[in-house]
């Protein structure tokens, strides 16, 4: 039998959590099952880096929100590459993928929910239109997958009918990159950060990702710690806008902005503390890859964040937009290294036994095969292993 075709429509070409999500997920499909093919709506490095690693990657755009000439080409590429499964990426891809898979015949449409809609950066017009639409469409999906509990039920609360075919998959990290310890100092001397604590972040510079609230929490840990350096991974719209920040509150020399990286591990062996601020998440890969580093955490309490930290236990909590007590956490677990220690080693177990790439794989794989099952395809027979 022929592997089945599963097209793939990211929500966009830029590279964050949903992106980091395909790439791992192409990555590890079993080739003789499932041909996995990569649609894009906008021209983006996602594109570049998803070709580097053999994947068949295709083009079309989709803007605006409604636009019938990009509804057509979707549906045409669709029958051209004969799809079985097309499972698409957020609310925008969500919508066209639904109409353009029911249009082209795909026998299986997975919508995922990477972010609670209710939190998308968008205007309040944008986001009821997309409520709507969705709502609309609902009956052309035949599963929903989200990335945590509190994406399920959001997306339940939104269309309570989708309660049937919403089912949580809960990202994985490809242990084998964080098996190695880097050259803590090396990296350190890199950064410029050689003398006092170090905190990292990562994440896209945008509002949703709170790093002013980071940066308002720094004056007063300064106080203590003069040396203190705070890096900030990522690019995105605010780059300048927090560089200012910086300067009028005088944090200016403790922070590095050193832009997007590719080693990651690396950044993360270097910190103290892993920070991440953020006003929304879905259930965040780089918090996952700084557990799986033993890195000790502090976290922002949004949607699937305490579903991964267990407060004082692999990880400090703060109320979101809250510069005191976000300085107040990295405050204690840069006073107590012992428990900051010990949350990172728990942590790193946790994503040890629950949260690699190969559950996570093999639960989406389960439900292609569920949902092939249930629309009369054939499904492909998966590899014996010899006894």
């Amino acid at each position: 039998m022929m592997p089945v075709v599963v097209a793939e429509l990211a929500g966009s070409s830029g590279y964050g959590g949903g992106e980091r999500y395909l790439e791992l997920l192409c990555d590890r499909l079993d080739r003789t099952r499932y041909r996995p093919i990569l649609i894009c709506p906008e021209p983006g490095p996602f594109i570049g880096r998803m070709k580097e690693r053999g994947v068949e990657t295709h083009l079309v755009h989709l803007a605006p929100l409604f636009n019938p000439f990009a509804l057509w080409r979707l549906a045409r590429l669709l029958i051209h590459e004969r799809v079985t499964i097309l499972q698409t990426h957020g609310a925008r891809a969500n919508f066209y993928g639904r109409i353009a898979g029911y249009v082209a015949g795909v026998p299986v449409i997975i919508s995922t929910v990477h972010n609670s809609l209710q939190d998308y950066e968008v205007s309040p017009f944008t986001r009821w239109l997309y409520a709507r639409l969705l709502r609309m469409t609902l009956p052309l999906a035949h599963r929903i997958i989200c990335v945590s509990e509190a994406n399920r039920r959001d997306a339940i609360e939104e269309c309570p009918s989708a309660a049937e075919v919403t089912q949580t998959v809960y990202n994985g990290v490809d242990l084998s990159v964080f098996s190695t310890q880097p050259n803590r100092q090396k990296v350190r001397r890199e950064l410029g950060a050689t003398q006092g604590p170090v905190l990292v972040t990562i994440a896209r510079l945008t509002e949703q990702k709170g790093h002013r609230y980071l940066l308002r929490a720094l004056p007063d840990i300064l106080d203590t710690w003069p040396q203190l350096s705070c890096v900030f991974v990522g690019e995105g719209e605010l780059q300048q806008a927090l560089h200012r920040m910086a300067i009028d509150l005088g944090v200016e020399q403790a922070c590095r902005f050193v832009g997007a990286r590719e080693d990651i591990p690396d950044i993360l062996a270097a910190a103290d503390l892993f920070v991440l601020p953020s006003l929304s998440e879905g259930f965040p890969f780089v918090l996952l890859e700084a557990l799986a580093m033993g890195c000790p955490v502090v976290a922002s309490r949004v949607n699937g964040v305490p579903e991964l930290i267990g407060h004082q236990k692999t990880g400090l909590l703060v109320p979101p937009r809250d510069p005191q007590a976000l300085a107040r956490a990295i405050r204690d677990m840069l006073s107590n290294p012992t428990a900051a220690s010990r949350m990172g080693a728990e942590g790193r177990a946790l994503v040890r036994e629950r949260f690699t790439v190969e559950p996570m794989v093999a639960s989406t794989t389960a439900i292609f095969d569920s949902a092939m099952n249930d629309a009369g395809v054939p499904v492909p027979a998966q590899k014996r292993v010899a006894a």
